[in-house]
């Protein structure tokens, strides 16, 4: 919880404390939002209302927005604020393309320099993943899928590249969440990935690459197809939205006057 300013003095000493913790916690509520695509694409963050809700100041509340933007969630505009960054179908698809090419090389290393033992935990954790995969929701399927990924990068033993997928991971969250309501890719895109544990225990690489490579391509068919129809959903929301705040104010001219 926020300390109040008592004085002059105390002010400069206790934000140190207060906007550690204020900032981890409101970065990681607002990166769930955005993730969540809460804030709706293009529309601007309001920064008074956060600041009441969470009961912070303007600092720390900045900071965490700030973060949001160095991932890419929110674009700043300079004397205009925040901003949720709209859907694009083309950053979508350049994401996934990132995405293809940190996680081939990541395999590429995870051949080379991946113990045995650790290939066998990874098998271990997503069979015990598909042994209760009928009784989880879509979301903690995700999250599981997104899991298995981070770990198969780990294998690589290049922590810069495990950072960088995370930051990708993120970006495209809610198009695999969607993605992952179409039950009939599912079963195609987690089978994948025993296949895919198969070859890199036997150090099959190229094998191991196309099964890789084929396998978010599958994903990125779907993911940008979603996206499309994402951004037409947000779209004809506007437009609903424009139409009946017209007609109330075409019917209520002075209602609108004093709004305004």
């Amino acid at each position: 919880m926020p300390v109040k300013k008592k004085s002059n003095k105390e002010s400069a000493h206790v934000p140190q404390t207060r906007d550690a913790s204020s900032v981890e916690r409101l970065y990681f509520e607002l990166r769930e939002r955005a993730m969540r695509y809460d804030f709706r694409p293009g529309a601007r963050i309001n920064e008074q209302a956060l600041g009441r809700e969470f009961g912070v100041s303007r600092p720390p509340l900045r900071e965490a927005l700030n973060r949001l933007v160095a991932e890419g969630f929110l674009d700043f505009v300079m004397n205009k604020g925040f901003f949720r960054k709209a859907i694009s179908v083309e950053e979508l698809y350049n994401l996934y393309q990132v995405r293809i090419a940190l996680e081939r090389r990541a395999l590429f290393l995870a051949v080379q320099n991946a113990a045995d033992a650790e290939i066998e935990s990874l098998r271990a954790y997503w069979d015990g993943v598909m042994a209760h995969a009928s009784g989880m929701s879509i979301g903690d399927l995700l999250l599981a899928d997104e899991e298995f990924h981070r770990r198969l990068t780990a294998m690589s033993h290049n922590k810069e590249l495990s950072q960088f997928l995370e930051q990708v991971t993120r970006r495209i969250h809610v198009a695999r969440h969607i993605d992952l309501e179409q039950s009939d890719w599912n079963a195609r895109a987690f089978n994948a990935h025993a296949q895919l544990l198969d070859l890199l225990q036997a150090r099959k690489l190229e094998p191991a690459l196309l099964a890789l490579s084929e396998h978010i391509d599958l994903s990125l068919k779907r993911a940008v197809q979603i996206t499309k129809e994402m951004v037409a959903k947000f779209f004809l929301q506007d437009q609903t939205w424009s139409s009946g705040q017209a007609a109330a104010e075409s019917s209520d001219p002075g209602g609108a006057a004093k709004a305004r």
